[in-house]
């Protein structure tokens, strides 16, 4: 089950009663909660709810790389960014995190040459299949993955054009739809399924989404170096 991330940080949801057959997407706002599914070797201590914030063109969580206890994820589908935010300023500022300690984002422009070779290796088929999620009549769709072979494999969701950014820029790219039930894959043996439980409209305000006071700006390729550091032993012999 092959993802296409495109931003830095990894991914990422029982309808109200009330909710308005007339919602329009990119123009809903509120709080979108999800139930986690875990299937494999399931650690302990895994969540079983996530929160995704929406504000018509853009939403917000916690990053998927440390389940949001250290950073967020904010995108925005009309002018085609994604932010990530990472708080390392618990790291000793000496030895191989020296100069790592601090609150840091990156921010990575999705282009649409990025939308069009993901789309190369990617294809959404709406099988006219539905399905009620959290009130809400969600379609099918399969989303089939080609690799560099040539071979593909493929996956079932379940969106809906109601409500959410206008496209998706994180999990399935170039997707005019948004994610009501989905799986992600963590490792060979751990997978979740997310699943929209609740939407609670008009609980999310612009400035929910905006990156908050004391955080700096940093390179793609200098935060992938701290990532190297920090997960992958990248500290040199004269950090030692």
């Amino acid at each position: 089950m092959k993802k296409f991330f495109l931003g830095v940080g990894l991914l990422a949801l029982t309808m109200m009663a009330g909710f308005s057959a007339s919602a329009q997407q990119g123009k809903w706002a509120g709080l979108v909660k999800y139930s986690l599914t875990w299937t494999g070797n399931v650690p302990q201590g895994v969540p079983t709810e996530w929160q995704v914030k929406v504000f018509e063109n853009q939403l917000s969580h916690g990053d998927m790389l440390t389940f949001g206890q250290l950073g967020k994820v904010i995108i925005n589908a009309g002018n085609k960014t994604v932010v990530s935010t990472y708080d390392f300023s618990m790291l000793p500022d000496e030895g191989p995190t020296e100069g790592m300690s601090g609150k840091w984002y990156v921010r990575q422009k999705i282009s649409d040459e990025n939308i069009q070779k993901a789309l190369e290796q990617i294809k959404y088929e709406y099988t006219g299949k539905t399905k009620e999620i959290a009130g809400i009549n969600c379609q099918e769709v399969k989303v089939v993955y080609k690799d560099a072979e040539g071979a593909e494999t493929s996956e079932t969701i379940f969106v809906t054009k109601e409500l959410g950014p206008v496209m998706n820029y994180e999990q399935y790219p170039g997707l005019d739809a948004f994610l009501m039930e989905y799986p992600m894959q963590f490792s060979a043996e751990l997978t979740a399924t997310f699943t929209v439980s609740e939407l609670l409209k008009g609980k999310v305000k612009d400035v929910d989404l905006m990156i908050e006071s004391g955080y700096e700006e940093i390179s793609e390729e200098d935060f992938a170096e701290m990532m190297k550091v920090l997960f992958g032993g990248g500290a040199s012999e004269d950090d030692m």
